[in-house]
């Protein structure tokens, strides 16, 4: 096994960490408002094959020789190693022109394919990272408890009532979510665009039509004519004179052999037709997410199974709900219906197809106001509460009294009722023996011929 410093390089090791970040992630279910499975495919699965291109690649480096030179003077014996470090950097193959004359064409990504993978595998990581910085912190967190709770029957209609208090407040806000969204998968579609011309780069002109060009992949192992050998040509020479400055003045011209070649040949194939794949799908992708601004287009995001209890058909219920929503309630509405059972999806759309949601409806109608204001109790401070045993009879009744209209009194009443002394003293408000200090002596007309006064 070969080494690097005082450690070794084990390609069992790289691969079986690979494959278990790989079953790890896998398993992760998608909450994020602003993912899914087209941005997977770049910042999830392109990125582990570029990663897996760049180890199986560098650990060619180290486990083989990448190349041996000889002269062609003396071929028995392989040239110094300072002479191979330039030759892999620029070793070279002669193309014919069409006038006859010879041109050299060098190899000079040879050296550098490894760590271009490692790159581009960070590039197609970016949408990742954008995408964490447009999420929807609500969002996020009400699809991950929908999703935690999507296989327990026995809380599922609490799910169904959090979901539906989240959505009817929050109707028609969330375009700008829709918008981000769309954005992301635009910024995908040019990285591919990117990759597939960053890679053509590197191949000199020659990765844009590789595959095409290479079909149907009738090898010449002879003359090396075809087409993936003249991309990828197994054998090389490398030209070291007077301008090298190692070899004084002479002109030193080896042959080499490279090796990993036959191993670029088959990497960058199957790198081709990744790409032009993947630039399919997101191309298509972004053209139905554009298709979903027209409103019959978008009900077929929410079409689901009719459930026994359902007392309409389902396209009149995605209809009525669609009226009250717009494009970015749609989508998040389509989110959760990948976590929600066909009977509980159908209870949630009856929840946003009520009339009473629509925009058009005026304030003034008080079925809408009755749904808006809250219960007056609600408002009441704590404070001023009243607190009632439940089994006290006289306290209820005595509330009761207390609540019931009272008629209206008359004043004079009341001021004759209460100058009367007997009144007074059958309500214990004086005593008896005041009652004949408090009777008027005028009515004594005998005995009494002046005013007195108390």
């Amino acid at each position: 096994m070969p080494s690097v410093g005082t450690g070794s390089i084990d390609i069992r090791t790289i691969v079986s960490s690979i494959v278990n970040v790989i079953k790890s992630r896998a398993n992760v279910v998608c909450t994020a408002p602003c993912d899914g499975v087209v941005l997977k495919m770049h910042y999830r699965w392109t990125f582990f094959v570029l990663i897996g291109n760049f180890f199986t690649v560098w650990y060619q480096w180290y486990h083989r020789d990448v190349i041996s030179c000889v002269s062609h003077f003396n071929a028995d014996t392989q040239v110094r190693l300072d002479y191979i470090n330039i030759c892999l950097s620029y070793p070279y193959v002669e193309v014919e022109e069409e006038n006859g004359e010879k041109s050299r064409r060098y190899l000079l990504f040879y050296r550098w394919v490894t760590w271009s993978f490692l790159v581009m595998a960070a590039v197609y990581y970016i949408p990742r990272k954008v995408s964490k910085n447009f999420e929807n912190p609500k969002c996020k967190k009400l699809i991950e408890e929908v999703a935690a709770h999507s296989s327990k029957f026995d809380v599922e209609h609490q799910v169904i009532d959090k979901v539906a208090a989240y959505m009817i407040p929050n109707l028609r806000t969330h375009d700008g979510l829709y918008i981000k969204y769309i954005f992301l998968n635009v910024l995908a579609l040019a990285i591919d665009l990117i990759a597939l011309h960053y890679f053509d780069f590197l191949l000199q002109g020659r990765f844009l039509r590789y595959g095409i060009n290479a079909w149907p992949f009738d090898r010449d192992p002879e003359g090396f004519t075809d087409y993936v050998s003249q991309t990828f040509p197994p054998f090389a020479l490398c030209n070291l004179n007077a301008e090298n400055q190692i070899v004084a003045k002479r002109s030193e011209v080896f042959g080499c052999h490279l090796t990993i070649m036959e191993l670029y040949e088959k990497v960058f194939i199957m790198l081709w037709v990744w790409l032009i794949v993947l630039i399919f799908i997101t191309a298509l992708y972004i053209v139905l997410l554009m298709l979903a601004f027209i409103p019959k287009v978008r009900e077929f995001w929410l079409r689901s199974s009719k459930p026994n209890f359902a007392p309409e058909r389902i396209r009149t219920v995605i209809a009525k709900a669609n009226q009250n929503m717009r494009i970015g309630d749609v989508y998040l509405l389509y989110r959760f219906k990948g976590h929600l059972s066909h009977g509980k999806f159908y209870m949630l759309l009856m929840n946003l197809a009520d009339e009473k949601l629509n925009r058009r409806i005026k304030p003034e109608d008080p079925t809408l106001l009755e749904t808006k204001l809250p219960n007056k109790s609600s408002l009441a401070p704590k404070s001023m509460s009243v607190y009632m045993p439940p089994n006290d009879s006289r306290t209820r009744k005595n509330l009761q009294a207390a609540n019931a209209p009272q008629p209206p009194m008359n004043p004079d009443y009341i001021k004759d009722l209460y100058s009367n002394p007997e009144t007074l003293a059958r309500h214990g408000q004086i005593a008896q023996h005041e009652i004949a200090q408090r009777t008027p002596l005028l009515a004594n007309n005998k005995n009494n011929t002046s005013i007195l006064i108390e």
